[in-house]
């Protein structure tokens, strides 16, 4: 006699004991914190994690469902699992979140819902209060090593500095920040809120113009037994710039860019590379800068010389070639004058390890 076995529970036919309606009977698919609590600042919307600000744009509810989603448990036993969760508000600081949760349990459809009240806390960051408090920890000095730089390159400057603040910030630098852009005599002054913030913005003004940096400290007070500095940045800009055509070595030479403590520069005869030292870069001569180049049709062309249309007069003019400079008949060419002698200029080839202007 063969008997079937059944659920001690209900003795409906079961081959494995507790049936699964019975067994779903005494189940927790679903587990879900009772409450939960978010933390955003409510000037730049960074919200708390783990006792750290972080970074963010998200909506308050995202960040409620986040939460919450963080700390749901599903039973191991519960087939194709689907969540969602919804978030509703009730007043500025209270929200109430209901989250539902169905799949199958053996072979049985199983849903189940827990709702979940939500505090939102609104203090205002430690980087937003840094900010309103006017702190600051370094300043950035951008100075020129003859005279004040050029607007322009101030401005770009003022750029570099706004990039390689954010770059500190998405970091993780919670104290980078601009506080003040001032104009003052010789350049301008970069009131920035991390210290390690304002190297990084020297680092990168460096690596765009070459130039040299300096820094001092000043004791401005203790805290918790503490002494507290602030740091200055002094940071000089080259005299010469990217795109400059000079007279040194006994050579015309184009300046290409800066590596370290050098200016690298392009022969325009040969097309060699040349290195000058900080010294000798502040006593060469400047015949002009590629930027304000004249611009003339060559009309005929050998291996050494180039006839081309002067712009100015609209007579055929000659100059020496740039070893470079493959430039034919019909082809436009830039040029600068230099002492009633004209000076072709090569291609703007990046020259290797150098990035051109």
């Amino acid at each position: 006699m063969i008997h079937e076995s059944v659920c001690p529970r209900c003795g409906e036919p079961s081959p494995l004991g507790l049936c699964d309606r019975c067994r779903l009977g005494m189940a927790v698919l679903l587990q879900t914190p009772d409450a939960v609590e978010v933390t955003a600042c409510p000037v730049c919307g960074s919200h708390l994690v783990r006792g750290r600000w972080q970074k963010g744009d998200k909506p308050i509810e995202d960040l409620i469902s986040d939460a919450v989603a963080g700390e749901i448990r599903v039973h191991q036993d519960l087939l194709d699992p689907e969540i969602s969760i919804s978030v509703n508000k009730k007043n500025p600081t209270q929200y109430r979140v209901t989250v539902t949760l169905s799949g199958e349990f053996g072979e049985i459809p199983a849903e189940e819902e827990r709702t979940v009240a939500a505090t939102v806390r609104r203090p205002t960051c430690e980087r937003c209060s840094r900010m309103a408090g006017r702190y600051y920890e370094a300043t950035v000095q951008v100075r020129g090593s003859a005279g004040a730089p050029a607007p322009e390159a101030l401005e770009e400057c003022r750029k570099i500095a706004e990039r390689a603040t954010e770059t500190s910030f998405e970091r993780g630098d919670r104290l980078s920040f601009i506080q003040e852009t001032k104009v003052v005599k010789g350049g301008i002054d970069l009131v920035v809120g991390s210290t390690q913030q304002g190297r990084s913005i020297a680092r990168a003004i460096h690596d765009r113009f070459g130039g040299s940096s300096r820094e001092s400290y000043k004791l401005v007070g203790a805290k918790d037994g503490k002494n507290i500095h602030r740091t200055s940045i002094l940071v000089r800009l080259p005299r010469l710039k990217a795109g400059d055509l000079i007279r040194a070595r006994g050579a015309f030479l184009e300046v290409r860019g800066f590596e370290g403590k050098r200016t690298a520069c392009r022969s325009l005869l040969d097309g060699n590379r040349v290195y000058l030292s900080n010294e000798e870069a502040e006593d060469v001569l400047v015949v002009g800068n590629r930027s304000s180049a004249e611009r003339g049709v060559v009309v005929a062309a050998d291996r050494n010389v180039l006839e081309f249309l002067d712009p100015v007069s609209y007579r055929t003019v000659s100059a020496s070639r740039p070893a470079l400079l493959t430039a034919g008949v019909g082809d436009e060419v830039e040029f600068l004058r230099f002492r009633g002698e004209l000076l072709l200029l090569p291609p703007t080839e990046r020259i290797e390890g150098i990035e051109r202007s």
